[in-house]
């Protein structure tokens, strides 16, 4: 079972753009905020465009970026997080995408 919950409603994508603490990454941007009160656990979008690519490379990076966050997200914290792709970040080898990913988390903690 994954760690996190998956980031569904428009207005939590909207929020995040406007209000998380942005960090940056060559390959990636990542926004991150506090849990709601409600939040039992991590709330985590992973917006991939289709500029990186086509369905099968999209997805295998959104799968790539959700086991990075799992790992992550190990010690149990509770956040909302989005992370926004760029095309370069498809054909990073994992580790380097884990490394800027774990960089980026680092970057942004409160």
């Amino acid at each position: 079972m994954r760690r996190f919950a998956g980031l569904r409603r428009r207005a939590n994508f909207s929020r995040l753009l406007r209000r998380g603490r942005r960090t940056a990454t060559p390959s990636l941007t990542l926004y991150r905020e506090a849990a709601a009160p409600g939040d039992e656990r991590a709330l985590v979008g992973i917006v991939v465009s289709k500029a990186v690519g086509k369905a099968v490379v999209r997805n295998r990076l959104r799968r790539r970026l959700a086991a990075i966050v799992h790992e992550a997200l190990a010690n149990g914290a509770r956040m909302r997080l989005l992370i926004v792709t760029r095309p370069v970040a498809a054909a990073l080898p994992y580790a380097v995408l884990r490394q800027e990913v774990e960089r980026a988390l680092g970057g942004c903690r409160s």
